[in-house]
């Protein structure tokens, strides 16, 4: 395929060319020329027209199979409180003759005057079962029918709220659905992602046989993203066992590779289980002021020591600033390497240590307009080193952009928008000495590919205006008109139209 009349944008100099001709064969960018008057190949050619075209974007933290659910359940996000929620729930049980679950996802109770329960959602239905996921997947509510349906109807879940593991327990337990119909729900998903200009993710979905799963819909012919795979503790065996390394294809066509072993060593700042130095002012009953860790730094150590042997790199969830000092000290105990996913109150110390021993931080910049609030009235004293984007880079830690969709939309131009205004719409930047440019948004969104060069994969997107030169305020609204991954042409704009 040629592209032709393409300005080719270099997100490290800050420069575009002249129009161009792009020539690409097979998974590869075989050929960039001084604009031509035809094809002069025997493949397609599309015509950009004068648009700028840069590397792809991945989306390097996602729960893709959740995430595709959520697109379909009920939104929970909608409800600015519970009473809101459970009159939307009834509604819905009200209109409906079936007795299969009901899902709602995304619920931001942090924002809510009032609180849920499960007594709250029985009083809605005493034999179908309802459940709630909070938009920051380490909460959950359940109605007594669904802890019965998924086997979780103990005397301690009595009140219907499951945090941390039991939550992870209930969302892997409804995750079980038919295998055609999920990966149905997952091509749409990707569909969306790369209208988007996503052109590969890194999927931390949990649960077994996820390298199986995603060969077998690598072989469907509506495969659109690259994806590297992760692991988690339960399924190392299984990954091992399947040769999977990171970094390492794990599909001949080239849309599969390794990944790392994601481990959770602490809860989320809306959950208020963070594990921090500093307490949070007010937290909810029966909770730790401080948070807690979810593992042992023992434990944390041997599977960070196993991963490395059996060449996996580590994903280690560490929020708080206390998780992420151990984390830190269990990789330099045990020489791997890696990333931080999340880094969101590390301490001067600690972004030094990051950067001494390699590690790159897998952030997800839109959190914090969730997280802001709540970190403003209830944790003060970390809100000035909340997100620190900026000094994580000037000390030489490598940014890497996700969403950890489902707990916020696959959106990597609000994550842009917000690294560098880092603030909704409306509101005053916070922190903003931490504030990104543009090109080092954009290049934390690339998998830190700057441009795109002869021999390089053809994993691209087209603009309809030079992303260098948007205004800061319109950047979630970019316009993508073409993405294209592994060589193939996974959007455009013209065919959708």
């Amino acid at each position: 395929m040629r592209l032709r009349n393409a300005r080719m944008v270099d997100l490290a100099t800050g420069v575009s060319d002249r129009p161009r001709d792009i020539v690409i064969s097979g998974s590869r960018i075989y050929r960039s020329d001084v604009s031509t008057t035809g094809a002069g190949d025997d493949g397609a050619e599309i015509d950009l027209q004068g648009r700028w075209v840069m590397p792809g974007l991945w989306d390097a933290h996602v729960h893709f199979d959740l995430w595709a659910m959520a697109c379909r359940r009920p939104d929970a996000g909608r409800a600015d409180s519970a009473a809101e929620l459970c009159a939307g729930l009834r509604r819905i049980v009200e209109a409906g003759s079936d007795e299969d679950p009901v899902i709602a996802m995304g619920a931001q109770h942090w924002a809510w005057a009032d609180d849920l329960d499960g007594r709250m959602l029985d009083a809605i239905s005493g034999t179908r079962p309802l459940v709630v996921v909070a938009a920051n997947l380490h909460t959950a509510w359940a109605n007594r029918a669904a802890r019965r349906h998924w086997g979780m109807d103990r005397e301690d879940l009595a009140d219907g709220v499951l945090r941390e593991k039991d939550a992870f327990r209930l969302e892997d337990r409804f995750s079980v659905v038919d295998e055609a119909l999920l990966d149905d729900w997952v091509a749409r998903a990707q569909e969306q992602a790369a209208s988007r200009g996503i052109v590969g993710i890194v999927d931390m979905q949990h649960g077994p046989e996820r390298i199986r799963t995603w060969r077998r819909r690598a072989a469907r012919t509506d495969q659109l993203l690259r994806v590297v795979i992760a692991c988690w503790a339960d399924s190392i065996d299984e990954a091992i066992g399947a040769g999977m390394r990171t970094g390492h294809p794990i599909d001949e066509a080239g849309w599969l590779r390794g990944g790392p072993l994601k481990i959770i060593t602490d809860g989320s700042f809306t959950a208020q289980t963070a594990w921090c130095t500093h307490p949070y002012g007010d937290p909810d009953s029966g909770l730790d002021p401080h948070g807690s860790p979810s593992i042992s730094r023992e434990k944390l150590a041997t599977l960070m020591s196993r991963g490395e042997l059996n060449g996996l790199q580590l994903a280690v969830h560490a929020i708080g600033d206390r998780a992420i000092a151990m984390t830190l000290d269990c990789f330099a105990e045990t020489g791997a390497s890696g990333s931080i996913e999340h880094a969101m109150v590390p301490s001067a110390a600690d972004i030094a240590r990051m950067a001494e021993l390699g590690l790159h931080a897998s952030v997800q910049p839109v959190h914090m307009l969730a997280d802001r609030e709540l970190i403003e009235d209830s944790w003060p004293t970390g809100a000035g080193r909340s997100f620190p984007l900026r000094s994580m880079l000037e000390a030489g830690v490598p940014l890497a952009f996700g969403t950890d969709a489902p707990v916020t939309p696959i959106d990597p131009w609000l994550a842009i928008r917000t690294a560098v205004l880092r603030a909704a719409p409306g509101q005053e930047p916070w922190n903003a000495s931490e504030s990104l440019s543009i090109a080092q948004a954009l290049r934390s969104s690339t998998g830190r590919i700057a441009a795109l060069v002869p021999g390089g994969h053809a994993d691209l997107i087209a603009l309809d205006e030079n992303p260098l030169e948007t205004d800061p305020e319109h950047l979630a609204e970019t316009r993508v008109h073409l993405t294209m991954a592994n060589g193939e042409l996974t959007w455009w704009a013209d065919a959708a139209d």
